[in-house]
């Protein structure tokens, strides 16, 4: 019975990409209404960012510019991806409480959008990594198609732990500090500023047991022309398995008290 209504919620939500895809794009509109640039201005910001902290890291700690900005670069746009949803996902059903108390439509759909929302802010965003990779980088090659594969499971896996996320800061709404708190932790813990290969050997454990470190590595590395290890791979594709399935279970624990407890 349970996998029945969890398969006919997913088809509904496929079946339908209005209730999240449209209006996904009618949020970014709403969000930068009579501004000019629109989105750009975030695109803008994470740009000075990442050029400041890039030039003044590589300088300070004398590592080569060329293979140190591309990367930074890469592992920032991706990590902001990352964090925008799982933040935005703490509160991805209660934003929608009047929509949700007055429609019936299936609950995968809200955080959808929320993907599908900051995906269109992550493609803004992409337009940096294309300039620093094509100008101070090593260039684009047939390695760097892998990236697609390796984004479609960074963002399965990001969607899974988002719904996860979703249900139980509904219920608990301490949770949401923690989450985010979490996730700002996770950002200095995982090598995005710094590289891996720059820690003493014995301290290299840091990055090797950080599973979002592989899961960056499969969508990071081919736009740096390399190919992922199959140790980055396998721990994305277990990442995925076991997000998914912790993902069914609670929302066949809890789907019929979701908005109860908006």
């Amino acid at each position: 019975m349970f996998f029945h209504s969890m398969r006919h919620e997913l088809v509904e939500t496929v079946r339908k990409p209005h209730l999240w895809a449209l209006l996904a794009w009618y949020d970014i509109k709403q969000r930068y209404r009579r501004s000019v640039l629109g989105p750009f201005w975030f695109t803008i910001s994470t740009a000075i960012l990442i050029g400041t902290l890039g030039l003044l890291w590589a300088t300070l700690f004398k590592m080569n510019l060329h293979e140190y900005l591309p990367y930074f670069a890469a592992g920032n746009v991706i990590w902001t991806f990352i964090a925008m949803q799982l933040n935005e996902a703490t509160t991805g059903f209660t934003q929608f409480e009047s929509l949700i108390k007055q429609t019936r439509l299936p609950y995968p759909s809200y955080v959808l959008r929320l993907l599908c929302r900051n995906f269109i802010i992550f493609l803004h965003n992409f337009i940096i990594v294309i300039v620093v990779v094509t100008f101070v980088g090593n260039g684009w090659g047939w390695v760097s198609l892998l990236a697609v594969p390796g984004f479609l499971c960074l963002a399965a896996i990001t969607l899974n732990v988002s719904f996860a996320f979703a249900i139980i800061c509904t219920r608990y709404r301490d949770m949401i500090p923690v989450v985010q708190n979490l996730v700002t932790v996770a950002y200095f813990l995982t090598p995005i500023m710094w590289q891996s290969s720059t820690l003493p050997p014995q301290h290299r454990w840091v990055a090797e047991l950080n599973p979002v470190s592989h899961l960056l590595d499969v969508a990071r590395m081919p736009l740096l022309g390399e190919v992922p290890s199959m140790v980055s791979w396998m721990t994305a594709l277990g990442l995925w398995l076991v997000s998914a399935g912790c993902a069914c279970w609670l929302f066949a624990r809890t789907r019929h008290r979701v908005a109860y407890w908006i």
